[in-house]
């Protein structure tokens, strides 16, 4: 780095990642490390950032842990994430994310995409829960392996009476599972509700949940 100018000045080296492929939605840009440059007119100083393989990882909502992934990660330095003048690519021998285990329980809240979804208390002292804002909201859970078929749906539920159902492919995919829940008379207030699964929920697919408005949702299983 050079000043060129006629004044001393300051300047703040960014170094940002990028993970071209994930199994996860990446951000365009992840600032990783900065240093702070002071320089006097016409000096050059040469800027050293430790970026570690750790600073690769991200949180992988399959199985709730830090993971890097195998893949192309791009390293750009500049003054800011829209000023970057200079960048590399790594290649980076990590882990494969494996599909989706939703036989075991699952976090609502550790969804790969939805609509009409809000993030709720659990309780009023802790956890983090699912409320649907209205009619046909949905939790989308990509890239599942439901084996040789999942028979039961569990749920823990709470809110408003209404209705979740499984439906396979899409938000308006194929209904193979349907449960009724009469609601309970505090929003803290869970119980557990299962229904049947039809011989449909099987081999590897996205997995829709869809609700009722007002329903809250805390965990669930397909087994």
């Amino acid at each position: 780095m050079t000043n060129t100018g006629r004044r001393a000045g300051d300047e703040v080296v960014q170094l940002y990642v990028h993970q071209r492929t994930s199994r996860d939605k990446q951000p365009l840009r992840q600032l990783r490390a900065y240093a702070r440059v002071s320089l006097k007119p016409g000096e050059t100083k040469t800027v050293r950032l430790r970026l570690a393989t750790s600073d690769l990882a991200h949180w992988d909502v399959t199985r709730s842990k830090w993971v890097v992934e195998s893949g192309t990660y791009d390293v750009m330095a500049g003054a800011s994430s829209a000023d970057i003048r200079a960048r590399t690519s790594l290649k980076v021998q990590g882990e494969t994310i494996p599909p989706r285990d939703l036989g075991k329980a699952t976090r609502a809240e550790n969804f790969d995409d939805y609509r009409a979804i809000s993030l709720v208390d659990e309780s009023k002292s802790r956890g983090t829960a699912v409320a649907a804002t209205a009619d046909g909201a949905w939790l989308k859970f990509t890239d599942t392996q439901l084996g040789s078929g999942a028979a039961r749906l569990t749920a823990e539920l709470a809110g408003a009476a209404g209705t979740l159902e499984v439906r396979i492919g899409s938000p308006g995919g194929r209904i193979v599972g349907s449960a009724r829940f009469d609601g309970t008379s505090s929003p803290y207030t869970y119980r557990t509700v299962t229904a049947p699964l039809a011989a449909g929920a099987k081999g590897r697919a996205d997995v829709y949940l869809v609700l009722s408005k007002g329903l809250r949702m805390s965990a669930f299983s397909l087994r």
